[in-house]
């Protein structure tokens, strides 16, 4: 299990999981599961520079980021 991450700009906790989102200075995302300390999933699709922040929907399977690329992006994470 990946257990290392780039420079790191933002970060979201799940309301429900033991999850959390980490928006990278490389333009990525991470989801990082806390309790075993285990990298989920990346998501690399922001171009142009870091991802400056990211946040969990209290609710729904999705989360929001944004970066410099001038891009909001809406994601889904069930959907990958």
């Amino acid at each position: 299990c990946e257990t290392k991450s780039n420079r790191v700009k933002g970060a979201s906790f799940h309301p429900k999981l033991s999850w959390v989102l980490a928006s990278l200075h490389n333009g990525h995302i991470q989801l990082w599961d806390y309790r075993i300390g285990c990298l989920i999933d990346k998501y690399e699709e922001h171009e142009g520079g870091p991802v400056r922040g990211v946040c969990f929907h209290a609710s729904q399977p999705l989360f929001v980021s944004g970066g410099d690329d001038y891009k909001i992006k809406v994601w889904n994470y069930k959907m990958r």
